[in-house]
């Protein structure tokens, strides 16, 4: 840790709490959690949007939200069940020379293509107003600093659609550019109240809560339903000024918190592979690791599965991937799972049989090794399969422990290892088969070398 954790009075932390909650109990119509919490308004809006309009996120809504969503903006040409879809906030044009951060981004598209298809681009207004040359500058960006699976740029001319919009209050000035389209907060809430009205009751009550507190604190910025409580105003404000000590110690100690988890992401990121070359031969086994400098793209594979058909820079690569990301690690969970690159152009271009590799890779996978897939599998108990996506062929989560989450990250990315890499030949074979069938079909020539095996413990 860069810096002690404040210590924390539980007692005076147990009467906060209390006098809080009766505080909370006692008024018939609290207000929202985003009328208390610190922050600009704006920022919580961005992170509120992009957790509940991202489809993979666990609030139970889907893809309702953000079909809501686009069809406020009228945007019409997504079919979005199918898609892959992401988003990002505060995405930094790419341009040289150019600077500038718009709000949120969604992009979204094959998860098989190596760029997405469609792109909305998003800037957030509740009491700022349009910076000098704002939208103009974010209309005229050609490049942006966004990720697509192993891409971390989203170039605009590569997008099939894109669309720009412009959230504001009702009354305040349109934005600057002609290209983005100027849309009020109400108009947002009548779209999502509308589409919700009659099927709250088939969500998890526990997103409805949370959504709700979303619309309500949108209608106060547009003072559609924001009666003003003096009284509960000022008893919560003399909470605040009675626990203020606490209050700022919390927020300081949950500031060192995201710290130390960051901290943690890059120790494990720089040290699994001196770790795994402790227990495991790599250069006598014939593989490789491949480390990587942004914690979701740590990977090892037989140095077989790692193929330049085509004398570039991009080689066909079939390996597995573990993520120490501080959300991995929050979560408690090391993922371990099996994956094709769906973003290099040699997987997804179509070569001289018109098919490209990852597409014929997960139809056999699929179709004609579907069994034997299934039984070697299964005896390392999976938790999930999914032999038609390149992106995750199947991957098994491993829990870590709060108490030592650093020594049991590398436990259990050995376990990992030795279930698939090493414990699995049947796995590994029937794996091989399919690379090289695939490989002979697509590029019409056989790999380069040998097949190693399993990877060999050390000893």
């Amino acid at each position: 840790m860069s810096e002690d954790v404040p210590e924390l009075d539980p007692g005076v932390l147990e009467a906060f709490i209390e006098e809080y909650l009766q505080l909370d109990r006692k008024v018939q119509q609290p207000e929202g959690l985003y009328s208390i919490l610190s922050g600009p308004r704006e920022k919580q809006y961005q992170d509120s949007l992009r957790y509940f309009l991202d489809p993979q996120r666990p609030h139970g809504f889907d893809e309702t939200l953000l079909e809501a969503f686009l069809e406020c903006l009228n945007v019409h040409h997504h079919n979005l069940p199918g898609q892959h879809v992401e988003l990002e906030t505060e995405v930094q044009i790419a341009d040289a020379g150019s600077d500038g951060r718009i709000d949120l981004m969604i992009c979204g598209g094959s998860a098989l293509s190596d760029h997405p298809q469609w792109g909305v681009f998003l800037e957030l207004k509740v009491g700022a107003t349009e910076g000098q040359n704002q939208t103009p500058t974010y209309a005229e960006a050609d490049r942006w600093n966004f990720s697509w699976f192993d891409s971390d740029e989203v170039i605009v001319d590569r997008l099939t659609d894109t669309d720009y919009a412009y959230l504001k209050r009702d009354s305040a000035d349109d934005a600057t550019a002609d290209s983005f389209r100027s849309v009020a907060w109400k108009d947002l809430v009548d779209e999502f109240d509308r589409q919700l009205e009659s099927s709250l009751f088939d969500y998890p009550h526990r997103s409805v809560v949370q959504f709700t507190d979303f619309i309500q604190s949108l209608k106060e910025t547009e003072h559609m339903d924001s009666p003003f409580d003096e009284s509960q105003l000022s008893e919560r404000l003399d909470l605040y000024f009675e626990y203020s000590d606490l209050i700022e110690q919390v927020e300081k100690a949950n500031s060192q918190f995201e710290s130390d988890f960051e901290d943690l992401s890059k120790y494990l990121r720089s040290n699994w592979e001196a770790r795994l070359r402790d227990s495991y031969d790599f250069e006598a086994s014939g593989w490789l690791v491949s480390p990587s400098s942004n914690p979701k793209w740590q990977g090892l594979l037989p140095a077989y599965w790692n193929q330049d058909p085509l004398n570039s820079d991009s080689t066909i690569r079939l390996y597995f991937r573990h993520s120490p990301t501080t959300d991995s690690l929050r979560n408690r969970t090391l993922s371990f799972r099996l994956r094709l690159p769906p973003q290099r152009h040699v997987h997804t271009t179509p070569q001289s049989g018109g098919r490209s590799f990852n597409d014929v890779f997960t139809s056999l996978a699929s179709t004609e090794y579907a069994d034997q897939f299934g039984d070697a599998l299964a005896a390392v108990d999976v938790d999930e399969t999914r032999l038609g996506s390149a992106s995750e062929l199947c991957s098994k989560e491993y829990p870590l422990d709060p108490q030592n989450l650093a020594g049991s990250y590398f436990a259990q990315l050995d376990a990992a290892v030795g279930e698939f890499c090493v414990d699995n030949p049947e796995l590994l074979t029937v794996l091989n088969e399919v690379f090289e069938q695939t490989y002979q079909t697509v590029f019409e020539t056989e790999p380069a070398g040998e097949f190693p095996g399993q990877l060999q413990p050390k000893g």
